[in-house]
């Protein structure tokens, strides 16, 4: 019974350690949405860090047109983290918890 304790304690602390690993990763992997139009393009990671904001100089006469087009795009690129978030952390925990019966992956 130890044993399997301990074995499970062992498999808990793979688990954190992948996790772990998956974030580091997430903060340093990053991806650029551009607006349909193409002039405003955010770059963020995929912990939702924003590390640049590109605006087109004819953008900036119409601040209502940019505030718009500034909400749309980073909210697109949201949009793309969160998905990608969810099946990183999926395919996360299938490969760091499929040792633990019952559970789903």
């Amino acid at each position: 019974m130890f044993g399997n304790i301990m074995e499970m304690m062992g498999k808990l602390q793979n688990v954190q350690k992948d996790f772990e690993d998956l974030k580091n990763r997430l903060d340093s992997e990053s991806f650029t949405e551009t607006s349909s139009d193409g002039t405003v393009s955010v770059t963020i990671t995929k912990l939702a860090t924003i590390k640049d904001i590109q605006i087109a100089s004819g953008l900036m006469a119409d601040k209502q047109q940019l505030e718009d087009t500034l909400v749309v795009t980073l909210n697109k690129a949201l949009d793309e983290i969160k998905r990608n978030a969810i099946e990183e952390a999926k395919q996360t925990a299938k490969g760091s918890m499929g040792g633990f019966p019952g559970l789903p992956f």
